[in-house]
């Protein structure tokens, strides 16, 4: 470990503390922050929004000013069901690559603007205004610890989301909205199908007709974030190999633009069960329920906040880079829809790796991470004369 840098080290005490959602236990990442941030005179506050799943709130003061937020989750995906080389709590280095689960997604981000905190209050010259973490629970459940942070008054002039964009700008991403269908159907022996009802048909006939629907969304692709989607992506039915089965649930993933809404996406599916019942007369569906439901949000790219992050990049890494779209959901959407800050998605490693057995960030990155944040906070709240 002598040759490994003081952030990856952190990044790896971070890596090694569990805090997978479900359940979404995030108490030992946030006492593990916490005793990071009085080591360098951050002010600490917590948040409680469910037992054991605090908000942690660090905020450093340099006078009158702006306000910048930093936005990353300490909760990670759930790895249950995947298969990884190495276990996904015990954080290995092969190469320029760190492994392990929460890599990319988030701590990585995560651990790199913390650094960049304590880098700041180690020289403060030409500071002014006010830098304000906010480490999130249950961003993976929907991001209901930044819910919960904007419902409770959070102001800023900007804000950065720490997300795997690959360094990338990201002004706009994608909402999120599953939902769990279930069909109806009648049971009977698989000798004879003609007393039953084969619910595993009448949910075959709703994915082809859905998939009908994405063909149609591909047609109208946002400049930075490409076209909108709707997909199958759980499907489960059936008891028994000689039973026709009564009942089948599925869950759809329809991903959403800026300017799209769930009221949308509502009246989308009401078409596509009408389209079905046309031929499909007894298809019968029991429940419609929402899983996860987030909306998409975009920032122009006037803002301040867009303008610091895109030089702050181009200069750390001495290339020219354009604003990109982030294609899936993350807690953006609040700061922006809800709190009405402008708001960039930043961060270490690729969306590729998320969510995914495996997962890892470039070693190099998450060390630019730190120079990206700390001089995007020394740019933002930089003293005017």
């Amino acid at each position: 470990m002598s040759n490994v840098s003081q952030v990856i080290q952190r990044l790896m005490e971070c890596m090694a503390l569990k805090s997978p959602t479900p359940p979404g236990d995030v108490a030992d990442v946030a006492n593990w922050i916490e005793a990071w941030g009085k080591d360098f005179g951050a002010i600490i506050e917590r948040q409680t929004v469910e037992p054991g799943k605090d908000n942690l709130i660090m905020t450093l003061e340099f006078g009158p000013g702006p306000t910048l937020v930093f936005n990353s989750h300490m909760d990670v995906n759930n790895p249950k069901g995947q298969k990884w080389s190495n276990p996904p709590f015990e954080p290995k280095i092969k190469g320029n690559r760190l492994y392990g689960l929460g890599a990319c997604d988030a701590k990585g981000s995560l651990v790199s603007m913390i650094a960049a905190m304590e880098r700041l209050t180690g020289n403060q010259n030409e500071l002014s205004g006010k830098l304000i973490l906010t480490a999130v629970m249950g961003e993976e459940a929907g991001g209901l610890g930044s819910l919960h942070l904007v419902n409770q008054g959070i102001e800023a002039d900007g804000a950065v989301v720490g997300e795997p964009t690959h360094l990338e700008v990201c002004t706009a991403h994608k909402g999120t909205y599953m939902r769990r269908l279930g069909f109806r159907g009648l049971e009977s022996h698989s000798g004879r199908p003609d007393l039953g009802i084969n619910s595993i048909v009448h949910a075959a006939h709703f994915v082809l007709e859905y998939e009908k629907l994405n063909k149609q969304l591909i047609r109208l692709p946002h400049p930075l974030l490409g076209p909108a989607s709707a997909e199958v992506t759980i499907i489960q039915g059936g008891t028994r190999q000689n039973t026709i089965p009564g009942y089948t649930e599925m869950i759809i993933d329809r991903r959403l633009l800026p300017g799209e809404t769930h009221a949308k996406a509502d009246r989308e599916l009401d078409r596509v069960l009408a389209n079905i019942k046309e031929t499909v007369s007894d298809l019968h569906i029991e429940k419609i329920e929402t899983v996860v439901a987030t909306i998409p949000s975009e920032t122009h790219s006037s803002e301040k906040i867009v303008e610091v992050a895109l030089n702050t990049i181009n200069n750390v890494t001495e290339s020219i880079h354009q604003l990109k779209g982030f294609p899936a959901g993350c807690d953006m959407s609040k700061l922006v829809t809800i709190a009405n800050i402008p708001t960039v998605i930043i961060g270490p490693g690729s969306l590729k790796q998320a969510h995914a057995p495996n997962e890892f960030v470039e070693i190099t990155q998450v060390e630019q991470a730190v120079d990206i944040y700390e001089n995007i906070a020394r740019s933002f709240l930089k003293k005017v004369k």
